[in-house]
């Protein structure tokens, strides 16, 4: 009997973060707004206590832009200012860290609202 209350207790415990500890982490990050808009970008973050900052740049070479946000246990928030078929748009990220140690949540684009997903690289 303590040995099963014993593993119900692990298996209750919450993921551990994958941004517990300072240091620099690179992202592939996959964004969606429905179907119609899909891409794809690298961030590299660089944690300092609960900070994140680093750039987010798009594998083809397009945009390039200064991430900032914070990690909190197993939240995750950051954004950046970019553009969109010309026009200025400012990106907020929030998610969760999932037990494989992706990231996964939604994105507001101050209107639009879209999902996203991220994997170490």
């Amino acid at each position: 009997m303590k040995k099963l209350l014993i593993a119900a207790a692990v298996l209750a415990l919450p993921p551990a973060s994958a941004l517990a500890a300072d240091g620099t982490t690179a992202w592939k990050v996959n964004g969606a707004f429905g179907d119609s808009i899909t891409y794809t970008i690298t961030c590299t973050l660089t944690q300092t206590g609960d900070a994140l900052a680093g750039p987010c740049t798009d594998p083809a070479g397009g945009a390039n832009a200064q991430a900032t946000g914070k990690a909190d246990g197993t939240t995750v928030e950051f954004a950046y200012d970019t553009t969109y078929q010309g026009s200025p748009v400012h990106l907020d990220y929030k998610g969760d860290v999932q037990a494989d140690g992706s990231l996964k949540g939604t994105i507001d684009a101050g209107g639009p609202e879209g999902t996203f997903t991220a994997t170490k690289q």
